[in-house]
């Protein structure tokens, strides 16, 4: 009788640490999770042209997409998806600077979605700034006396306060 007492025992301790582990992983994966992207590219008269940032960290090549008729202006953008259960807000994005502290968050030229943006699960959302700012940006920090490289990455702020950033950067030559 006291093994079948300990056999039962010992049943019902492993079936609780499952079921505990079950609702920690539950509850991590139900929360608001994203993954970002960071993008060049170009805007033309009809939409914008982007592609994903290369390991090089180099910009595109632009001649093609000029040629083809996206010669508005030359943009660097950051895709967002949500990979988790519940909806996240995007409160804003901003481009920054992987060295000399300053960051530029469009305002006026915002180019995507209105901000603040309810991200549904599954979905991804690309918002989009004008290169030229990021290269002012550069050149202004650098008047000031700051050191600032030509790389940048973008990051966004979401409802929560919290920011997710582009592991990736371009270097942005200055013209």
């Amino acid at each position: 009788m006291a093994v079948a007492a300990l056999i039962v025992s010992a049943v019902g301790l492993l079936l609780a640490a499952l079921s505990f582990g079950w609702q920690i992983a539950s509850w991590v994966f139900d929360g608001r999770r994203v993954r970002v992207r960071l993008l060049h590219g170009a805007v033309g008269p009809a939409g914008s042209a982007t592609g994903k940032v290369g390991k090089d960290r180099r910009p595109k090549d632009m001649k093609s997409l000029v040629a083809e008729g996206f010669d508005r202006q030359e943009v660097i953008g950051i895709a967002v998806t949500n990979v988790g259960r519940a909806p996240v807000r995007i409160d804003r994005y901003g481009v920054h600077l992987a060295e000399g502290g300053f960051s530029f968050y469009p305002i006026g030229d915002a180019i995507g979605p209105i901000l603040p943006f309810r991200l549904a699960p599954g979905e991804t959302e690309t918002w989009l700034a004008d290169a030229n700012d990021a290269r002012r940006l550069i050149t202004t920090t650098r008047a000031i006396g700051k050191k600032a490289s030509n790389d940048v990455f973008m990051q966004v702020e979401l409802g929560t306060g919290d920011h997710r950033r582009t592991r990736q950067t371009i270097v942005l030559p200055l013209r």
